[in-house]
């Protein structure tokens, strides 16, 4: 009876807690699984611009759900249709559009999900284009491409600075039905010859960019390119002017309410009585940057100017005029350069002066305030390169006069100097008239950053920067009481006298240095093979029948591989340069006589750095004796074809 009981219990319990025969079992749903939704075909969409373009590929889910397609970070000129089965991409891009895209996009059922690339690639239209017309207003400014390969300045309502591929230009411009931009050399401020003319048609506006055509006429070949409006925003940094020369102004832009300073070159035009006189004064100024203006702290007065005019009564009188710096401003920095518009204007140093003369029309244009457009190149601060024992490097250490006690007084000093020690170095002075050697020791204290110059009553310090062309220059500190900028020297290691040779100067040579005599001539130089050579002061005596040139020169190559020049017109009884330089050293009755030594510091392709030693005896009425002065610099000098 018990046990029965015990059997009656499990069984109750076995069913409370669901178990039971197999009869009362239900049947196992079958759940289907969920795949994302597919898109299958090409999903490359070939477009042009200013055209509408459909891609159609096909739409598959496995489970029939309602699929939707998103384009993420979807522009407005492409849309995108779902239907059942297939999937439209639409495309009506604008010519801003004119490049390769690509796009994620996603086919999604709700619950799972894929991804795929869409390829959109836009070509040119060239048959839809409609050239737009934009205001001189519209133009001016600064416009960028968005890898930077075209830079442009519109500055004022004429003149602008472009950047292609890193080569500077400035131009002059017109805007009728398209924009005409005449380049010249970046240099040039007044009667430049035209390097190019570009025509730039603008094809699509927006309010931050233009689409457009920038076609060269000189080489009938053009490129389409958009052009972004550039930041107003600066930074502060260093800057170089882009004069082709081994010497260069150090100017600084502080953005940081720092005190900044320039130096360069303006375009002074002063009608006269004999004719027009063009000058290029470097105006020197400290400032700070308040927006874009440069708030100028320095004297303004750039420079007198005395010449002759006409007065009232018809006959000449002198008259001085003051060149004055108005205003500057920065208008706009680049990653390689910088665009500064400077304001400055002539007056009558004396006032009572223009009630005397007969101001002509040209000059009373002249005295209104004109502008200048200065560009400058950017310049990076690096460590200071190696010096080696040994070696010598162009650049000037000292730039006071030097007087020898003899009479001779050095007035420009030599542009390289010798590292002889780890912490010396050394600079020498020749003259033509022996050869012995006039040296300055200096010790140099190197902390890797700069370099400090101590010697001779010198007290300096040097700092090393490169150009965007890889170049670089050596610069003293700044010293603000005798020059607003700083000096600075291309710098680079002396080549070995071992590998110049005769043929090295055996060509025709022509000064880079822009308006080195005056206005654009040049100055050149051409050797023949019987110890004469030739030297002309402008362009107009021509380069096609060099062959001819009516020599005016003695030459003579010296132990050093240098070469020495001397002028037949001071030694008339002369050979040869030998006899012609005891001539003019002899002749102690002469008003004027000079003597010129050449040697050549560095190749660069068809260009050659000099340094030109220049001996000159002057006689000195008021003291009644002769004045022996040298002037040693070094210039570029290039190979003319």
């Amino acid at each position: 009876m018990k046990k029965l009981l015990s059997v009656s219990a499990l069984t109750l319990a076995l069913t409370a807690c669901g178990g039971g025969s197999s009869t009362d079992k239900t049947p196992d749903v079958k759940v289907e699984q969920n795949t994302a939704p597919t898109l299958s075909g090409s999903l490359t969409l070939s477009a042009k611009a200013l055209e509408s373009t459909n891609l159609v590929v096909d739409l598959k889910d496995e489970q029939n759900d309602s699929v939707t397609t998103t384009i993420i970070d979807k522009p407005e000129w492409l849309t995108v249709t779902t239907s059942s089965n297939q999937v439209t991409f639409s495309a009506e891009p604008s010519l801003f559009e004119v490049a390769n895209h690509a796009f994620t996009v996603e086919v999604s059922d709700g619950k799972a999900s894929n991804q795929y690339t869409l390829t959109v690639n836009v070509a040119e239209n060239r048959a839809a284009w409609q050239p737009i017309e934009l205001s001189n207003s519209e133009v001016m400014g600064n416009w960028q491409s968005s890898d930077g390969s075209v830079e442009l300045v519109f500055a004022t309502e004429g003149v602008g600075v472009i950047a292609q591929n890193g080569e500077l230009s400035r131009f002059d411009w017109s805007n009728p039905d398209v924009i005409a931009l005449n380049t010249q050399a970046i240099d040039c401020l007044q009667e430049c010859n035209q390097q190019a003319l570009l025509e730039m048609e603008v094809l699509a506006k927006r309010d931050d960019a233009i689409r457009v055509e920038l076609f060269n006429v000189s080489t009938d070949k053009g490129e389409v390119v958009t052009l972004y409006k550039s930041n107003t925003e600066f930074s502060s940094a260093y800057y170089a002017d882009v004069e082709q020369s081994s010497f260069h102004s150090v100017n600084f832009l502080s953005a940081a309410g720092e005190e900044s300073y320039f130096e360069v070159p303006l375009a002074s035009f002063i009608p006269t009585a004999s004719g027009n006189t063009t000058s290029f004064p470097h105006a020197e100024f400290s400032a700070t940057l308040d927006g874009k203006t440069l708030k100028i702290e320095s004297d303004t007065l750039v420079v007198t100017q005395n010449t002759k005019q006409f007065s009232n009564l018809g006959h000449e009188v002198d008259v001085a005029f003051d060149l004055d710096l108005v205003d500057a401003e920065v208008i706009a920095q680049f990653d390689d350069f910088l665009v500064l518009k400077l304001r400055h204007a002539l007056t009558y140093q004396d006032e009572s002066a223009q009630n005397y003369i007969n101001e002509s029309a040209e000059l009373a244009e002249a005295l209104q305030v004109k502008t200048t457009i200065s560009t400058l190149r950017k310049l990076t601060p690096i460590a200071v390169p190696e010096l080696t024992v040994g070696k010598s490097y162009t650049g000037r250490l000292n730039n006071k006069n030097s007087d020898t006690g003899e009479g001779l007084t050095f007035r420009y000093l030599p542009t390289f100097f010798t590292i002889t020690a780890a912490d010396t170095a050394t600079v020498t002075f020749n003259t033509p008239e022996n050869t012995d050697s006039f040296k300055w020791h200096y010790d140099l204290d190197n902390n890797g950053e700069t370099v400090k110059v101590t010697g001779n009553g010198l007290d300096t310090s040097l700092q090393f920067f490169t150009q965007p062309d890889g170049k670089m220059i050596m610069a003293r500190e700044r010293n603000k009481d005798e020059r607003q900028a700083r000096l600075g020297y291309e710098f680079m290691e002396v080549i070995d006298d071992s590998t110049i040779t005769l043929d090295d100067y055996k060509q025709l040579f022509s000064y880079l240095r822009q308006g080195y005599t005056s206005g654009n001539q040049k100055i050149y130089w051409y050797i023949n093979d019987d110890g004469k050579g030739s030297f002309y002061y402008a362009d107009q005596y021509g380069l096609e029948n060099r062959a001819n040139f009516t020599p005016s020169s003695y030459w003579q190559l010296e132990a050093d591989n240098s070469i020495s020049f001397a002028m037949m017109s001071q030694c008339p009884g002369a050979v040869d340069y030998a006899s012609c330089k005891n001539e003019v050293l002899a002749n102690q009755e002469v008003a004027y006589s000079s003597l010129l030594n050449f040697k050549i510091l560095a190749k660069e392709g068809d260009k050659y750095l000099f340094d030109r030693l220049f001996w000159q005896s002057t006689y000195a009425y008021s003291e009644r004796e002769l004045k022996e002065s040298i002037f040693q610099n070094s210039y570029w000098f290039g190979v003319e074809k």
